[in-house]
């Protein structure tokens, strides 16, 4: 792959992750927190996802 494109899966990774954390606040302290807490954590995994590419970048 190339810088570009793993540039902007990474941006949409990590946008994916921001909206993903603050409807995840959202609803842990207005709604119901084990909800909350599972989209949370589901957004910690695109976190995850995007460092790993991340990572993968910088050893090449």
């Amino acid at each position: 792959m190339n810088d570009s494109r793993i540039l902007k899966i990474r941006q949409i990774l990590n946008i994916v992750f921001m909206i993903g954390a603050v409807v995840g606040v959202i609803i842990y302290f207005y709604s119901n927190r084990e909800t909350g807490t599972y989209i949370i954590l589901t957004s910690i995994v695109f976190k995850i996802i995007e460092c790993a590419l991340r990572l993968i970048k910088w050893r090449n």
